[in-house]
């Protein structure tokens, strides 16, 4: 599995004025995406979630423009909002981060979404995994890569999230 930590993709390399002419849309997208998930047999490169539905790709080296195949993986809802923590953070309020854990950033996922398929409220999972001194989120890769995101079942703003991470705890 690669390596989980909260993070984000450069603005320029994502939204920057070469996205427009360099990222695939439509069918393009749509047979790249169905490529980059079959090659990785559906699964999450991070937590090793398995699902034909919801997964994600995510662009190794944040740059959107680049679209080589081994630049792609596939991510599940959580893991893609802990790579994407300017979105799971600020916009969807979703996701909260912590100083410490008893657990990598990986098991933490893998773990909750245990935990949360049995129906546990997120105190109990917190305390399971240990998660201590929750942080502000801040826009700065190296404030962020020793923290540790937890993925509350607090339901975001766009109903696309609460239901893609439902279906997860429902496997």
């Amino acid at each position: 599995m690669k390596k989980l930590y909260p993070t984000f993709s450069s603005s320029s390399k994502y939204r920057g004025p070469s996205q427009n002419t360099s990222r695939p849309t439509g069918t393009d997208l749509s047979t790249l995406l169905t490529e980059v998930l079959k090659r990785d047999n559906y699964d999450c490169s991070y937590c090793g979630f398995h699902a034909e539905e919801w997964q994600t790709l995510i662009y190794l080296d944040g740059d959107s423009t680049n679209n080589a195949k081994s630049n792609l993986t596939t991510a599940c809802p959580m893991c893609n909002l802990i790579l994407n923590a300017p979105l799971g953070c600020k916009v969807e309020s979703i996701v909260e981060l912590y100083e410490s854990s008893r657990y990598n950033q990986n098991k933490i996922v893998q773990i909750t979404r245990k935990m949360r398929s049995q129906g546990k409220p997120d105190a109990d999972i917190i305390r399971f995994l240990g998660l201590k001194d929750k942080v502000p989120f801040k826009m700065n890769k190296e404030y962020l890569k020793d923290l540790f995101a937890f993925v509350t079942s607090w339901k975001g703003s766009w109903g696309g999230v609460e239901e893609s991470l439902a279906f997860g705890y429902k496997q």
